[in-house]
């Protein structure tokens, strides 16, 4: 379904900007490779940013994702960044970013409220992860693949433990795995089921609850 911009929406869904900055990784199951919107290179509008917020002014926190990865090539993209902050400065409105990249700007991690480190190897996100924990908030987040299995969630689980921060673990979409068998096995932990959970203001200026 489709909104106007300065529409009021559900409570109940979170709010999201997708960016299409691009994305250095090549990850199989990406499903924005195939999206409408893959090629879109529309100038983001800010006015339209703007009502979009202001129309919903209840959310305390809009989550910014890809869209390929919001902080990819962040330097050239900086000054999107700031005008973003800037916005949400004057409305007290707080920022979470999903993102694979190693970005290890302090200033830049402590206008934000939260990352969402999305993590398909442990071994190479720990020094990262470890990192970020110091500069912001962190929820790591890995897709169960065929290729996760019971000792990689255990992995996950003692490592986000020891770091006192968040963890999910995610549906992939699209494909069968033991997603459900790990959901039972490990209920105490967080499994996000996939679905679409906000609404989306995407790359080309409209609004949205489906993200494909």
């Amino acid at each position: 379904m489709l909104w106007s911009v300065g529409s009021d929406l559900p409570e109940q869904m979170n709010i999201s900007i997708i960016t299409n900055f691009g994305c250095s990784r090549n990850c199989w199951y990406c499903i924005w490779k195939d999206h409408a919107l893959r090629e879109c290179k529309c100038d983001t509008d800010w006015n339209k940013i703007i009502q979009f917020l202001d129309s919903n002014s209840s959310h305390l926190k809009i989550s910014i994702s890809g869209g390929g990865d919001p902080l990819y090539n962040y330097s050239q993209n900086q000054l999107w960044w700031d005008k973003l902050f800037s916005i949400c400065n004057t409305r007290n409105l707080m920022v979470d970013v999903h993102t694979r990249e190693r970005l290890t700007d302090d200033i830049f991690w402590s206008k934000i409220n939260r990352c969402v480190l999305s993590s398909d190897s442990l071994d190479g996100d720990k020094q990262y992860a470890e990192y970020l924990t110091k500069v912001t908030k962190l929820r790591i987040s890995h897709v169960i693949t065929n290729n996760t299995t019971t000792d990689i969630i255990k992995s996950y689980i003692e490592f986000c433990d020891r770091l006192s921060c968040q963890l999910t673990f995610k549906q992939l979409h699209g494909y069968d795995t033991s997603y459900d068998q790990y959901k039972k096995m490990f209920s105490q932990s967080y499994f996000l089921d996939d679905g679409d959970y906000n609404i989306y203001y995407m790359p080309n200026n409209t609004v949205t609850n489906k993200f494909i």
